[in-house]
């Protein structure tokens, strides 16, 4: 009893350091980060509270176009209860018809301390987006029970880590792919030490997940000098280096950071169902030959490669989806196609994905063995 008290002790300082290790990060990468509040413009949310005209018209098509004058009343924000009035301009880029008592996104630009102008954005949409996440969470924690929550754990950290670690220290100057990865160790760690605590299983899917990411790294490294692509070519990077603080000198890291980032989830998955899958057997049958066990390893992992690499393909062709459209109705060629910065990446993107998933197979079946 003494010992586990002991151990106990042990894992509740080792826990409360890391915590606290953890914030110090988070503080550090922030502090500093945010503009100040001498900017001029503001996005809050806002109502209507009148519709004093309309004028407009739909095409055959059912998209509305025109004008609407309307008062707005500020919900949120320093210069809440204030009400303006405006005029909202309607087009196929922008919302359907406003009516009193809806809620929008609103962009107000201050100077010297007064309202100089206010635009409609959006429709609010927080509400909507909150409650989709809640029941979210609430069907992960009723059908996974304790797993689900655990990995509800493991959700809010690797958001934590990727929104208030690794943009603003990104955006500090520190390298981009030595951050990511770093970054995406400490998410795979924490994340399957969640899901599968500190025992062989779940460290060997750990130690996999990181060659896996090494390899990904290397193969998009390799690819792009090649193809002569870095993150220079990526269509937002001008606007990046246009509104941000991010040194140009590290905009070429921009792509293999995000091979990475979307390629961990299927990596950890692979590996997480491989060192799962060798554990039980060994726990099965101790007496199981370690070339055998390997081999069932390779079998299972060759069952779940194609549904892996297959949905991480689906996934950068679905996030790239409007721009397909774009280039096929435009009757590019083959020649052309293959050559354009934007194909390329994507074509780069996933065929690197699905290597490192690929190859994380055999690395995982191996080290997963030998700790068994």
């Amino acid at each position: 009893m003494k010992k586990k008290l002991e151990d106990l002790g042990f894992k509740i300082i080792v826990g409360i350091v890391a915590l606290v290790i953890f914030i110090s990060a988070i503080y550090y990468a922030n502090d500093g980060f945010r503009r100040d509040d001498t900017i001029n413009v503001h996005h809050e949310t806002a109502r209507i509270v009148d519709v004093l005209a309309v004028d407009v018209t739909a095409n055959n098509d059912g998209i509305v176009q025109g004008e609407m004058q309307v008062i707005v009343e500020i919900e949120t924000g320093a210069y809440r209860d204030q009400q303006i009035e405006i005029t909202h301009f309607i087009n196929q880029l922008t919302m359907q018809e406003l009516e009193e008592g809806d809620r929008v996104s609103v962009r107000i630009t201050i100077i010297d301390r007064e309202i100089t102008s206010l635009q409609i954005q959006n429709p609010e949409r927080r509400g909507v987006i909150f409650v989709f996440f809640a029941v979210f969470l609430l069907v992960l924690g009723l059908l996974g029970g304790k797993k689900g929550l655990l990995a509800i754990g493991s959700l809010a950290f690797t958001l934590i880590c990727i929104v208030f670690l690794l943009i603003p220290l990104v955006l500090r100057g520190y390298p981009v792919i030595l951050t990511t990865f770093l970054i995406l160790a400490l998410v795979t760690i924490v994340s399957l030490t969640l899901l599968a605590g500190l025992r062989t299983k779940g460290i060997a899917a750990m130690i996999g997940c990181l060659v896996g990411l090494l390899i990904t790294a290397l193969l998009t490294h390799i690819a792009g000098n090649l193809a002569h692509i870095s993150g220079f070519h990526m269509e937002e990077i001008g606007l990046i280096l246009a509104t941000t603080n991010l040194p140009t000198s590290q905009a070429s890291g921009l792509f293999i950071s995000g091979v990475l980032i979307a390629a961990l989830g299927a990596i950890m998955d692979t590996a997480m169902t491989i060192s799962s899958t060798i554990h039980e057997l060994r726990s099965n049958n101790k007496k199981m030959p370690l070339r055998r066990l390997f081999r069932s390893g390779l079998n299972v992992g060759r069952d779940t490669m194609g549904t892996m690499t297959t949905t991480l393909i689906l996934a950068f062709a679905g996030t790239s989806l409007n721009m397909i459209i774009l280039i096929y109705s435009g009757g590019t060629n083959l020649n052309q196609l293959l050559n354009s910065n934007f194909i390329v990446i994507e074509i780069i993107r996933s065929i690197a994905g699905s290597l490192g998933i690929i190859l994380t197979i055999p690395v995982v079946a191996f080290i997963s063995c030998l700790m068994e």
